[in-house]
This record gives structure tokens, C-alpha cells and sequence, in this order.
């Protein structure tokens, strides 16, 4: 009895070690055959994964863009200008200055001036025609402005100018010996002088003597073409070589007349008189002048 079931027992054995190796054999089997499928799309049979396709990364340039250049031809508009207007008779003294005689203007307007046409395109053209006739006639002195007056306050040109008649006791190391005429004068910022009892005197600008140079606050004005420099009531015109002393030129205008002057009426008018010499009180561009006059 025994022995039959120690046969039992090693039929049970041997059939749980058959049942147990199927079932491992089984599931040994199950991921083999899911590889198998996964690497079943080869093309050559091998068990390698087919390389990807290779790639060609050379783009073609891009076609070149030729756009044509929009055309640009813009003609300049032609500009006509219209003729400008007339300009009026307009008086003219002497190139702008002042000169004995009645003035007979004739002075043609340039109303016939042709208009300035103006054609731009490429080429700019410009044709510009001016006619112009100025006739300028002068026979005796006639006062060009209106006679103003205006009291007279005398004029000093600073610290270091002095009227005529002033006495000084001694001179600047720097003033200048000058010899005019047999006398002797001596010469320091515009004012000269002669000795005097143990002194220096200030006396009129003699005319002739030559300067070297003016001190500031000097004036300029025109007579005809010529220009006059004005300080310290002394007239001098320019050499090239200095200053020289003047007498006063008739229709020169002046701003300030020294302390000395003496005021006259003559014919209802009131004239100053300085160094022999008239003024007449005028406005000159809303300021208060003088005109250098001739009296007979």
C-alpha cells in the first residue's frame, strides 16, 4: 500500500513539473513572439533596424527678384515770377551824402523791367534784364534836411578832452610835439594845445597837422563820395598815412558840438556857431544833429 502511494506521489510530482514548465515555456514564449512581430518589418530578413532615410538639407538659392526701378522723371514745375512793381522816383544825394546845389532828380522807374522767368527741368535757365538811368544834377547848397530846433548841451568826449580855453599845468608823458606853420602844438587824445604863461593852453585844431590816430567815440560822415571822421568838434579825413585835420566840410552831419558854441538867429532860424564854423539844428532819423551850413 505504501508503495503505491510513493508511485502516486512521484505520478503527482512529475505532473505539477510538467504543468509548471508549460506554463514557463509559455510565458517565455509570449514576449519573444511580441519582439518577433516588433521586428518583423525588416526588408532583408536580418533583425537590425532599417536606418532612416538620409536627408538632403541643400535648399536651391531663391530665384533673383529683378523689380524695375520705377521711373522718376518729374519735371520741375516752371516758375514764372511776376514782374516786381515799380519802384519810385527815389532821391539820391550824392551816393547817400550830402552836396551844395538844388537837386534836379530824374530818376526813371523800372516799370519796364522785364519779369525774371525761371525754367527748371535739368537745366536752369535765368535771363535777367535791368534797365536804369539816374541822372543826378547839383548846382548851389541847399539844406537837404528840415530845419528842427533843438536846444544845444554841450559835449564832452570823457576825462581826458577839454574844451578850447581850458589851462593845463603840464601834459602826459606821451603827447605828441607837432609842428604846423612855425608853431608848435602838442597833440594828446584828440585835443591840442599850445604853451602858455608857465602852462598849456587848449586851442582849435590847427589845420594840416596829421595824427597818427583817433580816440574812440569819433564819428564818420559822407560829403558827396568822400568820408569825414568827426571828434571833438575837429574835422580829418583819412591819408592813409593818419588823420588829417580838416576844415569843416558844408553838409556834413554831426550828432554833438563842443562846450563854447554860441547861438545865433539869423533870418528867424537859429544857427550855432563854433570855430568859425555854422551848424544848423536838424532831425536826422528822429535824433537830434547838426548840419554844417554855409552863411553868407
Amino acid at each position: 500500500m505504501s508503495a503505491k502511494i510513493r508511485d502516486m506521489k512521484s505520478s503527482f510530482h512529475i505532473l505539477l513539473f510538467l504543468v509548471t514548465a508549460f506554463f514557463v515555456v509559455a510565458l517565455l514564449a509570449v514576449p519573444a513572439e511580441t519582439s518577433a512581430q516588433r521586428f518583423s518589418h525588416s526588408s532583408a530578413g536580418g533583425g537590425g533596424r532599417p536606418s532612416a532615410p538620409s536627408q538632403n538639407f541643400s535648399r536651391p538659392a531663391p530665384a533673383p527678384v529683378n523689380r524695375p526701378a520705377p521711373a522718376v522723371n518729374r519735371p520741375s514745375p516752371a516758375m514764372s515770377r511776376p514782374a516786381p512793381a515799380p519802384v519810385e522816383n527815389r532821391p539820391t544825394i550824392n551816393g547817400g551824402s550830402y552836396n551844395a546845389g538844388n537837386h534836379n532828380y530824374n530818376q526813371h522807374p523800372v516799370a519796364a523791367r522785364p519779369p525774371v522767368n525761371v525754367h527748371q527741368n535739368v537745366n536752369v535757365q535765368r535771363n535777367v534784364t535791368v534797365h536804369e538811368n539816374v541822372n543826378v544834377y547839383h548846382n548851389h547848397y541847399q539844406p537837404p534836411h528840415a530845419y528842427v530846433y533843438h536846444p544845444y548841451h554841450p559835449y564832452y568826449w570823457g576825462h581826458n578832452w577839454h574844451p578850447v580855453g581850458f589851462f593845463a599845468a603840464s601834459l602826459a608823458t606821451d603827447a605828441i610835439l607837432l609842428s604846423i606853420a612855425n608853431q608848435q602844438y602838442y597833440y594828446d587824445q584828440g585835443v591840442y594845445y599850445q604853451p602858455s604863461s608857465g602852462g598849456y593852453a587848449v586851442v582849435a585844431a590847427p589845420t594840416g597837422a596829421l595824427v597818427s590816430f583817433l580816440p574812440p567815440g569819433y564819428e564818420t560822415t559822407s560829403v558827396g563820395n568822400d568820408e569825414f571822421f568827426y571828434y571833438g568838434g575837429t574835422f580829418y579825413i583819412d591819408t592813409g598815412n593818419g588823420y588829417q585835420v580838416v576844415a569843416a566840410p558844408v553838409g556834413a552831419i554831426v550828432t554833438q558840438i563842443p562846450d563854447g558854441a554860441v547861438q545865433q538867429n539869423i533870418n528867424g532860424e537859429s544857427y550855432l556857431l563854433y570855430n568859425n564854423v555854422y551848424y544848423q539844428p536838424i532831425s536826422q532819423d528822429g535824433q537830434d544833429a547838426y548840419q554844417v551850413v554855409q552863411l553868407n
